[in-house]
């Protein structure tokens, strides 16, 4: 029983040395990259500022050296001129963008502004004419609430018919569904059809 016992307590802090391990080397990595971080800001500074006497001295770090982990994500910040929304869409990294840098995505997202590149995440911007796609139509379709896509030009396009039966409803209701009501964003048209429950 002595010996079961010495056996499982030596195998429990192999285990627990093992995961403090490696523990303490993710926390080294980030305070490193942190460090460098903040190195480079503060040259810049300094260079903005004029406060370097000779820059020749300075080892130039290249910002290709940050590659994207297998984690990270894209943002695609979308703003729309005409209605002035801006759409925000996230999206999970292809694998074949894994481990690539900022000169990749310059290259791969030419006509998208590179807002930030960190090794968890992308930002790009891009501004576009016309309206966004979150411009809606609420209407009646087959005695139920049916909701449609409003383009540029006001051309409509069926995004989906709900469970929500007009046969319910009062007249009113249905007379002013009849006509069609808009609804700008996916909260404003949540909580409209919301009214309607």
């Amino acid at each position: 029983m002595k010996k079961t016992t010495i056996i499982i307590l030596i195998c429990s802090a192999i285990v627990l040395g093992m995961i403090c391990g490696i523990i303490f080397s993710i926390l080294d990595d980030k305070k490193l990259e942190e460090a460098q971080i903040n190195e480079i800001r503060k040259v810049n500074e300094m260079i903005e500022n004029n406060e370097l006497e000779n820059t020749d001295e300075i080892i130039a770090t290249n910002q290709s050296d940050v590659k994207l982990s297998p984690n990270a994500t894209i943002c695609f910040e979308k703003h729309y001129n005409e209605c002035g929304h801006t759409i925000i869409q996230k999206e999970q990294i292809e694998d074949d963008e894994v481990n690539k840098d900022e000169e990749y995505f310059k290259t791969a997202y030419s006509d998208w502004q590179i807002e930030s590149f960190t090794p968890d995440e992308v930002k790009l911007y891009k501004e576009f004419e016309g309206t966004c796609e979150q411009h809606y139509l609420i209407t009646v379709k087959d005695d139920y609430i049916a909701v449609y896509t409003i383009d540029d030009d006001g051309n409509t396009v069926l995004k989906e018919v709900t469970d929500i039966p007009t046969q319910y409803l009062p007249e009113e209701d249905v007379k002013l569904l009849e006509q069609g009501i808009t609804a700008n964003g996916e909260n404003e048209l949540a909580k409209k059809l919301e009214d309607y429950e």
